[in-house]
């Protein structure tokens, strides 16, 4: 029932998908989602519940790594907690089997919806969380950014994020083929690459080879 719920609210949103639907999905009578899950909005929550506790664990490993690596030129560390924070996510996507595909996509939608609704809570407080880890290693990397620029630089920074896990193949189609949604691994590379960049703008940070190139 869970697999079946989470490819359905994946293909057609939260408000797009009956709990009749979902039994109809996974082979079983409507009653047997209610004894196991009560209402959609539960059942719902038990999907995101299912895989958030690896997700968060991924992020908070990834970062733990980066933060135990040899000291690194500013620039690089940057680049070094931005990549934690996406290539783990981006990792389960594409290795990660058909649930995981299906969950990611599910966050990104779920990243997009209205932040007050109580069903969202099993997935806006764990990752919440995590996401105030990240942005405490960047406040030791770029002390000098104020608190306003940080929270919205990171914010932009999370919002490309979900654009691109959805894969929509606007890029495809707005680069000829040139570019392809489906690289994960060379977005990964490339928007951090950019976003760093963009962070590093925010907080007046000039790096040398912006001084060679005259900027």
């Amino acid at each position: 029932m869970l697999d079946a719920a989470e490819g359905l609210f994946v293909q057609r949103g939260y408000y797009g998908v009956s709990l009749r639907d979902i039994s109809r999905e996974a082979g079983v009578q409507v009653a047997l989602c209610y004894y196991h899950f009560g209402a959609k909005e539960d059942l719902f929550r038990a999907v995101i519940d299912r895989r958030s506790s690896a997700n968060v664990q991924g992020l908070a490993d990834a970062l733990q790594a980066v933060q135990q690596q040899p000291a690194a030129d500013l620039e690089t560390r940057l680049q070094n907690v931005l990549r934690a924070f996406l290539k783990p996510i981006v990792e389960k996507s594409l290795r990660g089997g058909e649930g995981w595909r299906n969950y990611v996509r599910l966050l990104a939608q779920v990243a997009q919806l209205p932040q007050e609704e109580t069903f969202l809570r099993p997935a806006t407080d764990q990752s919440d969380a995590v996401v105030m880890l990240f942005i405490d290693e960047l406040r030791k990397i770029l002390p000098a950014m104020s608190a306003e620029d940080l929270h919205w630089s990171f914010y932009f920074y999370q919002a490309a994020i979900t654009h691109v896990l959805v894969e929509s193949g606007i890029v495809d189609r707005q680069s000829q083929g040139l570019c392809k949604a489906s690289d994960l691994d060379t977005i990964v590379e490339k928007m951090t690459r950019f976003f760093s960049a963009g962070f590093l703008a925010m907080s007046s940070v000039i790096t040398e080879p912006a001084l060679k190139a005259g900027y």
